[in-house]
């Protein structure tokens, strides 16, 4: 029995060895990727590798300092801006005097939206909720308005209550969300849309439900919701490449049957005089279908008293729709999207397919970094400027518009918005300076309710000769500029005054003059109170009337007229910015230039009804194409001589702070950094800028937040305050306000120790059924610029850099990631890249992160004309550009490995890579040896170092200050772990070994 008993400890030891040597293998290999992710895995933890030795120095180094030492006061001062900004930004519709809500009236609230509304986007801009954030039952109870609570509960917890799905990246919910719960895709475009909407015989067959409507019968109020987000676009029809669920419905935009049904029995209880009246909340960013609010248009009667736009709230704003709908807060928001009965009768939805593809690519190879493409056939006449200019047509006969009907089309124009009490504007008056004009409303509040107004100034250009020869469009009307007035009284006025620079009325030549011009002719100015109401404006000072076809008679008087002597093609043919000429940059993203004349036909006020897209533009890859989409990198070393790296120059970058950025300074400061750590900056930059040693960086951490700081992207801890999505803040129509969300921002940013903002976006609300509207501010360019600007500006005083993005014409989601974007050069300039500029000139942002889609052929980051001509020649950018995520090498979803590659990026403008791999650093490696590609790394590092120097990421940094590597606990936990199983499998193998050997004797 004895040698039994040993053989089995023998075997015992033996194979507790082998097991502990298996677990060191995993472990080793464990340990090696968690340090190949350690920069995710430190961000997620909040931990650093670099540790900060402040050394003894009497330097004051609280560069940025906070204005709120008591964190509970800055809370306090966030809960009421944003509440602020849903007050401003919401939108009244309609209101038959339904709104507000007397103290005391009971209502019921419908959907299950009610009880679960969408509070901003999905993916990087994600709200995340607590117990404390509002709802609209809290809301209307805070103001003496009863809810049915037994309604509540019934979307709430009970019989038409639903869970969402495990959250995704960003939190959204994924497929196969249960019961009643509204779905979307996940990020990567799995799953559909579904509202799972409660049907209203589930409300009915609910035992006692109905008899509580007529105790909480004051008004139904039915919340309509709708939720984009990152990585997949809206489905708009049948095609859609990400689809919708319910049945019945291929439109998501478009009220669904059981929303109809709802509303239809709504209308039959209020018939009978259950409900006194109804009352639609509009929870979305995206521009739903509004026909529903018209029974003409729509041919049913729902019997819709009053309607609220409320877009997407965020944490806090539902207290302001509650106060909103209770008259605590007159409303003032002005819609930044043009809300349409259809939305597929535009020009950009007859080409919108989400998932085109070159038809012969697959001859050519491509792969699917390559292949799916999107042709902007619209040119300019997106949103407003196509239904206002072919509505102005229609009036003057001209242009083939075949009997067009704008009514039938639109709900309601860009900028309209109503308020519980009304205006009187008088006494419009223009002054011209030399560069500029500036006009003088006066507006008088003729209600019995305080309130604010705004007034929004549009221009008219001439449709010349010279445009028509030379493919240049025109807008009837163009945003130039808006004031909001201060809260006025009953009875009381206030003269507000808009200044338009001269340089607003400049437009893209793409084909004659290849630049800015300014036509011949006249120009015609007025203040409206939409862009509907400008046109016939306009349309008066022509001396048009009903009796033309007009919808209403326009007031002359709001009206003013200007003429320019002479065609101008110099005076706006350079930079007011740098002085360095402006010209064509965009030829290889319009097919007409690129491939071949006439490959596309661009819709033209010239001819509305032969231009207007009849679907999706074909093109064909020829080599020329095929090769561009895969191009890459040329040598070009003759021209370069190799930099130094590594040398003892006893630099810090706390000696560069404040310096300019061609000081000669930083050239000696750059001699300091070691390949490595300058090839870490510049190729492992996700969410952080690392830490460099050998002249004192410290690391620096940058999260998202378009709309507020926050780690819940990838499941981080951090949370900030979340305001309402960018749409609620462009509504508002004030600078001041959205600048002050900015300095709560940064704010966060001093007191988290976060130096860098993820935002915020202002790509072009080209379609409603872009997955980012939420994120971005308008389809208007000059009202997204603005307030974007007054957005970085605010966030920037608190020496927190923003990541302005996603530079440029990334208007779209699906197929973002090396999706071919083709328009004209007007276009893109006029449309899609002002925005940019204006947040670049007048917002001063010191960091952009290009998009992962192309212009043309060529990745936005490796486009030339985009990053280095038109960003930094153009516009005088100084700071330094980040990619969009780079996914290459990590995830066999990735595309980006096929087309982002850091030789091309750096020489055209590209300075680092949202990755937090090391692929690309060990790509740069590849060029250790080329004096070209080195030197557009060091300039890389400048421009990074330039505006981390400048940052509040300097705080307690001074002149004697080192940083030093460090392991986090993580890491020496899993060292330990190493060790440990090193040691057990060493310990029982050697006792196994003895007792085989004592065995044998």
């Amino acid at each position: 029995m004895g040698k039994v008993k040993k053989t089995g400890k023998r075997r015992a030891k033996s194979i507790l060895s082998v097991v502990f040597a298996v677990l060191l293998v995993v472990m080793l290999v464990g340990t090696g990727v968690a340090n190949h992710w350690s920069v995710a895995i430190n961000t997620y933890l909040s931990t650093s590798n670099y540790k900060v030795n402040h050394g003894d120095s009497s330097e004051n180094t609280d560069y940025f300092k906070t204005a709120y030492e008591d964190e509970q006061a800055l809370a306090d001062y966030e809960k009421e801006i944003c509440q602020q900004v849903e007050a401003e930004g919401a939108v009244l519709l309609m209101n038959n005097g339904a709104l507000p809500l007397a103290s005391g009236n009971q209502v019921s609230l419908f959907s299950h939206s009610s009880v679960a509304p969408v509070y901003g986007g999905t993916g990087s801009g994600a709200v995340k909720v607590t117990d404390e954030t509002p709802t609209l039952l809290t809301s209307l109870e805070s103001n003496s308005i009863g809810v049915n609570k037994a309604l509540w509960d019934f979307y709430d917890t009970g019989t038409g209550s639903g869970t969402p799905a495990a959250g995704g990246w960003g939190g959204q919910a994924k497929v196969d969300a249960t019961g009643y719960y509204r779905e979307n895709p996940d990020m990567h475009a799995g799953g559909a849309f579904a509202l799972n909407e409660v049907p209203w015989d589930v409300i009915q067959a609910e035992p006692g439900l109905a008899d509580t409507f007529t105790t909480y019968g004051d008004a139904a109020v039915m919340m309509i919701s709708r939720v984009g987000g990152e990585g997949y676009d809206l489905a708009a029809t049948p095609e859609s490449r990400t689809g919708v669920k319910d049945e019945g419905v291929t439109n998501y935009l478009e009220l669904a049957p059981d929303e109809q049904e709802i509303m239809s029995q709504l209308k039959a209880l209020k018939d009978k005089g259950v409900f006194d009246k109804i009352i639609v909340l509009i929870n979305t960013s995206n521009a739903i279908e509004l026909d529903f609010l018209n029974p003409e248009i729509c041919g049913t009667d729902y019997g819709i008293d009053a309607a609220l736009w409320i877009g997407g709230p965020g944490q806090e704003g539902m207290q302001s729709v509650g106060d909103i709908l209770a008259g605590k807060i007159n409303p003032s928001g002005k819609l930044v999207d043009i809300y349409c009965n259809d939305n597929l009768t535009s020009p950009v939805m007859q080409n919108m397919s989400l998932d085109t593809h070159y038809p012969n690519g697959e001859d050519f190879g491509l792969d699917k970094s390559q292949d799916a493409y999107s042709v902007y056939e619209e040119g300019i006449y997106v949103g407003y400027r196509y239904y206002e200019t072919r509505y102005e047509d229609t009036v003057m006969g001209t242009g083939n518009t075949s009997g067009y009907n704008y009514a039938s089309d639109v709900a309601y124009p860009f900028g309209y918005g109503s308020s519980y009490t009304s205006f009187d504007w008088s006494n419009f008056k223009k002054t011209e300076n030399e560069d500029s004009f500036d006009f003088s409303v006066t507006v008088k509040n003729t209600g019995d309710m305080a309130g604010k107004e705004v007034v929004e100034m549009f221009f008219q250009s001439p449709y010349t000769d010279y445009d028509k020869s030379n493919s240049i469009e025109k807008a009837s009307v163009e945003l130039c500029g808006y004031a909001k007035t201060s809260e006025l009284a009953p009875g009381a006025s206030e003269t507000v005054t808009i200044n338009v620079p001269k340089q607003e009325l400049r437009a893209y030549d793409a084909y004659g003059a290849k630049t800015y011009i300014l036509d011949e002719g006249d120009y015609y100015f007025t203040a409206g109170r939409d862009s509907h109401d400008a046109v016939n404006n306009i349309l008066a000072a022509k001396g048009y009337t009903q009796e033309n076809g007009m919808d209403a008679d326009g007031q002359a008087s709001m009206a003013s007229k200007w003429h320019n002597g002479a065609l101008d093609t110099t005076t706006y043919a350079v930079s007011s910015v740098t002085g360095n000429p402006i010209t064509n940059q965009f030829d290889n993203a319009d097919p007409n230039l690129y491939m071949a004349p006439d490959t596309v036909t661009y819709v033209s006020r010239s001819d509305w009804k032969e231009t207007f897209p009849k679907g999706v533009a074909e093109l064909v890859v020829d080599d020329q194409l095929a090769h561009d989409l895969g191009i890459n990198y040329e040598p070009n070393t003759s021209d370069y001589t190799m930099p130094k790296f590594g040398e003892k120059t006893g630099m810090s970058l706390a000696q560069m702070i404040g310096l300019p950025y061609d000081d000669p300074s930083w050239e000696t400061l750059l001699d300091s950094i070691n390949f490595d750590d300058m090839s870490r900056m510049v190729g492992v930059t996700a969410h952080q800028t690392p830490a460099i040693p050998s002249i004192a960086k410290p690391e620096t951490k940058d999260e998202n937040g378009p709309t507020g700081l926050n780690q819940t992207f990838f499941g981080g801890k951090l949370q900030a305050m979340a305001y309402p999505s960018a749409v609620v803040m462009a509504s508002t129509f004030n600078d001041d306000l959205v600048q002050k969300v900015g300095e709560c921002i940064g704010e966060d940013g001093l007191h988290t120790g976060t130096s860098g903002l993820y935002g915020p976006a202002t790509n072009t609300h080209r379609s409603p059924y872009s997955g980012r509207n939420y994120e971005y501010y308008s389809e208007d360019p000059f009202n997204a610029g603005k307030i974007c600007a007054a957005f970085i500006r605010g966030v920037q005083s608190k020496g927190m850099y923003t990541y302005l993005k996603h530079f440029a014409l990334n208007d779209y989601e699906t197929n973002r990631e090396g999706g071919s974007t083709w328009t004209n050069e007007q276009a893109a300039r006029e449309i899609y890249l002002q925005p940019f500029e204006t947040a670049v000139v007048e917002g001063g942002t010191n960091a952009i992160m290009t998009g992962l889609q192309r212009i043309g052929a060529i990745w936005t980051g490796a486009h030339n004309g985009l990053c280095n001509v038109v960003l930094r020649s153009e516009w005088g950018f100084d700071g330094f550009t980040l990619t969009d995520y780079d996914a290459g090498n990590s995830f066999d979803r990735g595309f980006t490995s096929r087309y982002m590659h850091v030789a091309t990026a750096l020489i055209n403008g590209t300075d680092s890579y949202d990755a937090w791999q090391d692929a690309r650093q060990k790509e740069l490696q590849d060029y250790r040896d080329n004096p070209e590609i080195m030197s557009h790394m060091r300039q890389a590092a400048h421009r990074i170092l330039y505006v981390v120097a400048n940052s509040a990421a300097m705080n307690g940094i001074s002149k004697t200050t080192t940083v030093s590597y460090v392991l986090t606990w993580w890491q020496m936990a899993l060292i330990a772990l190493d060790v440990l199983f090193a040691a057990l499998a060493v310990i029982f193998g050697v006792l196994a070994y003895k007792e085989r050997k004592q065995g044998a004797e």
